[in-house]
């Protein structure tokens, strides 16, 4: 693929979101004129490759711009239009703030830089999303995108033993299984994932990698939506509304009997997308506002390499970080264990509660998880079987998965309960301070079950970071304690 001069997939994804805060402000007048004039500039620097960096007097004039203009849109008189464009004002914010600051190093205005793309297959569960279906290495120098390799997990190549060295925390939950390319997600803290997938990488390719992007068909919905459809070189059209079930569903059974076919599917409709992506032929604004939802739900996820540049980005929505400081922050995990795509019809329900104000806080997290398949009839076998008991035909349907309910830093689990008795109670274990109940599932078609967990400490308000799954997540939290 021809070098192209374009916004890459990481300024097309995230610093957009700079442009259309811009836009969305655009009535505020000169302030909002300014800022977007500031960042055309720094990304004229970038693509000259002049030296700019995190003290460069332009990257400081343009955070000042956005606290002034946040300050602006933040008065009550300007409330409603703040609402209206930005899902959450906050975090989107913070994640211009930051991007800024570590656009030139990433857009690579000083040295070509190389990054691992990964497009997660959420029909089979995994902690920051699904398993690893398609991959892309991409080069940026200077703003200009070179697509080096595309893929499918089938050329990649495991290991028996994770290639660096993981915390012992992090040892006892998850072993070496993390050491497949599969399995290198389990954890929901990304930049676990990214470190494992570029040490697999550098093994196979002997290369270094700068960072690791995740998104997965949901998000790419979201870039259709903003950028049109795509075509095949079959004709076939991908678009918004039938991509995630073209890739996550009815792919399976089209190749029900060659599955590396499938496999490459699934990597033609990567392609097609990064193509029209690097043309440039949308409007980024567009692009931004639908960017929005698959940036908040986690579908969107980024990892550098540089240490400095990664504490730039550790508190924004995109690093997907587990941070270890003290919060209230849940989470509920989904992980499958039977090796089949049967996560494509899990729902979850989640509602969070205060019990208790009083030092150590109580709150009870309660999670129901819902197999909304009707019949496992017609399904292929790579969808319904059932490695963890060796049924390659499946068990009618059945599917097994692990539910992982994660409190805040330091918090200790007072009570666990499931509302299915005949199934194992749970196992309590942590990572990166957080306590971890672990449930072993299997779950009928058309069945449901309820998991309850009462955690004791945490500091701050109530907070949740959802796993991005097929299906959207049902959330309520009755903070009382705020």
């Amino acid at each position: 693929m021809n070098v192209k001069k374009a916004t890459n997939y990481f300024l097309a994804a995230l610093l957009t979101l700079v442009g259309y805060y811009i836009v969305s402000a655009g009535v505020v007048g000169y302030q909002a004129y300014t800022l977007k004039s500031e960042v055309k500039t720094l990304f004229d620097q970038i693509r000259i490759g002049d030296t700019v960096n995190y003290e460069n007097q332009i990257t400081k004039k343009i955070d000042s711009e956005i606290i002034g203009l946040n300050s602006t849109l933040t008065n009550p008189f300007w409330r409603p239009l703040t609402n209206h464009f930005l899902k959450d004002s906050q975090k989107e914010i913070v994640l211009a703030l930051q991007l800024v600051k570590v656009a030139p190093s990433v857009m690579g205005s000083q040295s070509p830089k190389k990054y691992l793309l990964v497009f997660q297959n959420s029909a089979e569960s995994r902690g920051t999303g699904g398993i690893i279906g398609a991959y892309a290495e991409v080069q940026v120098y200077r703003g200009a995108v070179t697509v080096i390799r595309q893929g499918s997990n089938v050329g990649l190549k495991s290991l028996n033993v994770i290639p660096i060295a993981m915390p012992d925390e992090y040892n006892t939950l998850w072993g070496s299984d993390p050491a497949i390319w599969q399995n290198s997600n389990d954890s929901p803290h990304f930049p676990y994932a990214a470190q494992i997938y570029s040490a697999l990488w550098k093994n196979q390719f002997h290369e270094t990698l700068d960072g690791v992007i995740a998104t997965d068909p949901e998000a790419l919905s979201s870039v259709l939506k903003a950028i049109g459809p795509v075509t095949l070189a079959s004709g076939e059209v991908i678009d918004s509304s039938n991509v995630v079930s073209k890739t996550l569903s009815t792919a399976y059974q089209r190749f029900a009997t060659n599955n590396l076919a499938r496999k490459e599917y699934l990597v033609q409709v990567m392609k097609a997308v990064i193509q029209k992506l690097m043309s440039g032929s949308y409007s980024k604004i567009n692009l931004a506002r639908e960017l929005q939802t698959p940036l908040l739900d986690n579908r969107i996820l980024f990892s550098l390499a540089a240490p400095d540049d990664q504490a730039v980005i550790a508190p924004t929505v995109v690093s997907g970080v587990l941070s270890s400081a003290p919060d209230k922050e849940f989470r509920v995990v989904i992980i499958n264990t039977s090796g089949n795509k049967l996560d494509y019809y899990l729902t979850k329900v989640t509602n969070i509660r205060s019990l208790s104000c009083k030092v150590p806080a109580t709150t009870e997290v309660t999670e129901t998880v819902t197999n909304t398949l009707i019949s496992a009839k017609g399904l292929p076998d790579y969808v319904v079987g059932r490695l963890d008991l060796n049924l390659p035909h499946g068990a009618n349907g059945r599917d097994g998965f692990t539910v992982m309910i994660y409190g805040p830093t330091g918090a200790e689990v007072q009570s666990a309960e499931r509302s299915d008795s005949a199934q194992n109670g749970p196992q309590i274990l942590a990572e990166r301070g957080h306590p971890v109940t672990l449930f072993p599932t299997d779950m009928a078609p058309k069945a449901s079950e309820t998991f309850d967990v009462v955690f004791s400490g945490g500091v701050g308000p109530i907070t949740y970071v959802k796993q991005p799954l097929v299906n959207p997540e049902k959330l309520s939290i009755k903070d009382g304690c705020r």
